[in-house]
């Protein structure tokens, strides 16, 4: 009734006060433990990229050409666009106008690569009558400093090493590039912008970088999946570079019609050799080898540490026939 309405007691206000104090301590308590959990994501995401990006210094200058009778000469040379500073070694040959690259790959040099053969590598070339041009990509080796891009950037180191070559009068088509894991897509990259180069030989190549990223992310970071996110987010953010972009299977056609030869190890567990079925079906006029017995616990230590996956050792555990088919398909794809 009426009555009885007007003799209900007004609700105190102040007891609404404690109510809404803890709702908004509350609520702040969980903006906080947000803030904090995407600071955290994020913050790690940094120090992995950070971390993930550099690339490891490998370099033994006691493994000089010197050290295997040959002539040589200590190099400087400048990548195209940014104009880094890349170390090379030239090994120069009278017996003709050829030449060949060779690219390493990741946290290798020009040194250590081929499991510290590629010198040795180098001479058989050498001693059929081409010249070599061993280089270091940026961040390696004697090389400037700089980040891993996956091929991206370092194509351009493999650009400055043709310059560098056509300053000292080789020929459109008379220059070989030679690449294997990084160094492949570096190689792939370089080739698709240069048509000077003549012949293109990739070793253990991968076709989109992000599958190989996602199945080694674990044992390369020791981070849970989620945490290569915000690593992908940083690595732009900070480095301004997209590495998702690196997909050599998008170029490769590109290359055409100049002669490509692609090589694999059967049991890559790094770089699957899916890999290589991928780069085959968008390429023009290949060669192919897939290495068989490409078991890294045959060779000697180092070799036999898990970190390789059986991965871009084809020259190490069959170094005969790998050199015959190298010098075989440049000695007949090279000007």
């Amino acid at each position: 009734t009426q009555e009885e309405t007007m003799t209900q007691k007004p609700v105190d206000s102040t007891q609404r006060k404690p109510t809404r104090r803890a709702g908004k301590v509350v609520r702040w308590i969980i903006i906080s433990v947000l803030l904090l959990l995407i600071v955290a994501y994020l913050g790690i995401g940094a120090v992995a990229a950070n971390i993930l990006t550099q690339p490891k210094r490998v370099f033994d200058p006691a493994l000089n050409p010197g050290a295997y009778g040959l002539e040589y000469e200590d190099v400087l040379l400048s990548a195209r666009g940014d104009g880094l500073q890349i170390a090379a070694w030239y090994i120069p040959s009278e017996l003709n106008e050829r030449v060949i690259i060779l690219v390493h790959g990741r946290d290798n040099s020009r040194t250590s690569g081929f499991a510290s053969l590629f010198v040795a590598f180098s001479k058989e070339l050498h001693d059929v009558g081409f010249s070599v041009l061993l280089i270091d990509l940026r961040g390696h080796g004697e090389s400037a400093e700089a980040r891993f891009t996956f091929g991206i950037k370092e194509r351009q180191d493999v650009l400055g090493a043709v310059d560098w070559l056509e300053g000292r009068g080789y020929q459109p088509g008379s220059i070989g590039v030679l690449g294997y894991s990084l160094g492949a897509a570096s190689v792939i990259g370089a080739a698709a912008e240069e048509p000077d180069i003549g012949a293109i030989w990739i070793d253990s190549a991968f076709a989109d970088i992000r599958p190989v990223i996602e199945g080694s992310w674990q044992q390369e970071s020791g981070l849970p999946q989620i945490f290569l996110i915000s690593t992908d987010w940083m690595i732009r953010l900070l480095f301004g570079y997209n590495i998702n972009t690196s997909r050599p299977v998008d170029e490769i056609g590109s290359l055409a019609p100049r002669p490509i030869f692609i090589a694999h190890c059967q049991q890559d567990h790094m770089i699957p050799i899916e890999h290589m079925d991928q780069l085959l079906a968008a390429a023009e006029n290949t060669q192919t080898w897939v290495i068989q017995n490409c078991d890294q616990n045959t060779l000697p230590a180092p070799l036999g540490d898990e970190k390789y996956n059986h991965h871009a050792i084809g020259y190490p555990v069959q170094p005969e026939e790998y050199g015959q088919k190298v010098i075989q398909f440049f000695d007949e794809s090279l000007n």
